[in-house]
């Protein structure tokens, strides 16, 4: 079976000031598969994860080059839509960030903005809640505060609250790195289940992580895409002396 690029870079670049960070960046992201990227800090991972749903347009003095397809769209066009791309890839961050609402609002703010009838939202805020395996934990507790949950519970949530959008793509900035094994475990399983749903890019610092839940790995050094291909090829074959040399730990 031929795999569908979701969205895929074409000689990416970006540069913040005269800091060139991304040099020719091509890489596709495929269509329900778990993908994760791999690198030492630095690298460039977490920024090329916000292009693609334009969150480095928040920052000065930022210069793009190059494009990012989703699927026939490039969403760097300008006359593309930065709200609508914004709804199609969600974004979930290395902490978890839930607003100072309650664990209902949390999940419900967004669609009550968009002006969806109250009892559609709530039928979406259960789903997004069962999807994200945080509903029989916060079923009896709507009304209390997003805070009163524990890290991994927090970060279950800022997901189902980026499920609540209906997104295409799912991405994945660190999530586990401030997270207990256990809730990391949660987290890991929950990716594995949500890719049959939606497209799941993943930055990770932990190589035994992408290991276990990614379908593909990209590696990326100093602002270039070294490697990209199956996690099991590159883990066991890389291609490249740069890769075979991160995972074996020379460098990281």
């Amino acid at each position: 079976m031929v795999n569908t690029a979701h969205i895929r870079t074409k000689k990416l670049n970006l540069w913040f000031g005269d800091n060139h960070v991304l040099k020719d960046v091509d890489v596709p992201i495929y269509d329900k598969k778990v993908t994760a990227m791999i690198g030492p800090s630095g690298c460039g991972k977490s920024t090329l994860l916000r292009c693609f749903n334009r969150m480095n347009d928040l920052i000065t003095d930022t210069k793009i080059k190059g494009e990012v397809m989703l699927y026939d769209e490039n969403i760097y066009n300008p006359k593309a839509d930065v709200t609508k791309i914004r709804t199609k890839v969600g974004m979930v961050f290395q902490k978890p960030n839930p607003f100072p609402k309650s664990i209902y609002k949390n999940v419900a703010y967004g669609l009550s903005v968009q002006g969806i009838k109250k009892n559609k939202i709530e039928e979406i805020v259960e789903k997004s809640l069962r999807d994200a395996w945080l509903w029989d934990e916060v079923k009896d507790r709507l009304n209390t505060s997003a805070f009163s949950l524990s890290g991994g519970q927090q970060q279950r949530l800022c997901i189902a609250r980026a499920l609540a959008n209906d997104p295409e793509i799912i991405l994945l900035d660190e999530p586990t790195s401030a997270l207990d094994p256990q809730s990391t475990a949660k987290i890991e399983e929950l990716c594995l289940e949500l890719k049959t749903k939606v497209t799941i890019l993943i930055v990770t610092h932990n190589i035994a992580q992408a290991g276990r839940i990614s379908d593909y790995t990209a590696f990326m050094y100093l602002g270039e895409m070294v490697e990209f291909g199956e996690t099991k090829k590159v883990f066991t074959v890389p291609k490249d002396k740069r890769t075979e040399a991160y995972l074996s730990g020379v460098f990281g």
